[in-house]
C-alpha cells in the first residue's frame, strides 16, 4: 500500500502545535477553512460533525492521564463504539475490542483489567486501540511518545507505521522530538508563536532548513548526536 500522509507539526513549547491540531479536529473554535476528506467542516454544527467523529480520532500525550482509572480496558476501548453504534450488541463490541487490542500488541484476555495495572507503553497502546476501534481515516497524535523511554518510543513508532500500512491511515503528528519526527513524518510544519515558520517535505526541511528558527531547532535537537 502506498504510504499515507504523515504530517508533523513541530516547534518549541507554546508555539501553538496542539492548539492547531485541536482546531483541525473542531474540538476548539477557530477561524479559517478546514476540510476533511474533500469537504469543508469548519461551518458544520456539532450534530453534523458527530457522524464524522469516528473518522477523526486522537491519541493524547499522557498515557497515565488520558485513560480513566475507573474504567476497564474493555470500557475504555468500547466507549466510542457505544456512542457511534449504540445498537451493536455487547458480544460484538467485545469482539471489536479484542481485535483492536490484538492489533496494538496487547492480550485481549486482559481487557477486564484497569489502566493502573499496565506500564506506560502498554497504556499508550490502549489509547491507540481506542482510536483504532472506530476504523478512522485520520488520527492526531499529540506527543504520543514523549512520556515513554527511548526503547518504548521506538516500539510505538514501529507500531504506528505498521497500523498505517495496514489501514491506510493519515497521521497528524505533533511533537517537539525531532528525532522521532524524522523517523515518522513525510511532511512537516514548523511553528513559532502561533504562526507557520516553514513547511514542506520533511526530508527537505531536515536537509536544507530555510529559516533561522528552523536551523536553531534542528541544531539543538541533533547537536549531541553529531558530536558522538
Amino acid at each position: 500500500m502506498d504510504r499515507q500522509l504523515e504530517l508533523a507539526i513541530v516547534g518549541e513549547s507554546g508555539s501553538g502545535k496542539t492548539t492547531t491540531g485541536l482546531a483541525i479536529l473542531r474540538l476548539i473554535s477557530s477561524q479559517g477553512a478546514i476540510s476533511f476528506d474533500g469537504n469543508r467542516i469548519d461551518n458544520l454544527k456539532e450534530k453534523s460533525l458527530r457522524p464524522l467523529r469516528k473518522d477523526m480520532q486522537v491519541v493524547f500525550q499522557d498515557p497515565y492521564g488520558s485513560l480513566s482509572p475507573r474504567m476497564s480496558v474493555l470500557q475504555i476501548v468500547a466507549e466510542g463504539l457505544e456512542i457511534q453504534n449504540p445498537s451493536m450488541s455487547q458480544s460484538a463490541r467485545e469482539a471489536e475490542v479484542a481485535e483492536s487490542l490484538q492489533e496494538v500488541g496487547l492480550d485481549p484476555a486482559n481487557m477486564h483489567r484497569y489502566p493502573h495495572e499496565f506500564s506506560g507503553g502498554q497504556r499508550q497502546r490502549i489509547a491507540i486501540a481506542r482510536a483504532l476501534a472506530l476504523s478512522p481515516k485520520f488520527i492526531m497524535l499529540d506527543e504520543p511518545t514523549s512520556a515513554l523511554d527511548m526503547s518504548v518510543q521506538a516500539q510505538v513508532v514501529e507500531l504506528l507505521r505498521r497500523l498505517q500500512d495496514k489501514h491506510g491511515l493519515s497521521y497528524l503528528f505533533i511533537s517537539h522530538d525531532l528525532k522521532v519526527v524524522r523517523a515518522l513524518a513525510n511532511e512537516m510544519i514548523v511553528m513559532r508563536a502561533g504562526k507557520v515558520e516553514e513547511r514542506g517535505p520533511a526530508a527537505e526541511i531536515f536537509a536544507h532548513p530555510q529559516s533561522d528558527y528552523t536551523k536553531a531547532l534542528l541544531s539543538a535537537a541533533f547537536l549531541s548526536s553529531m558530536k558522538s
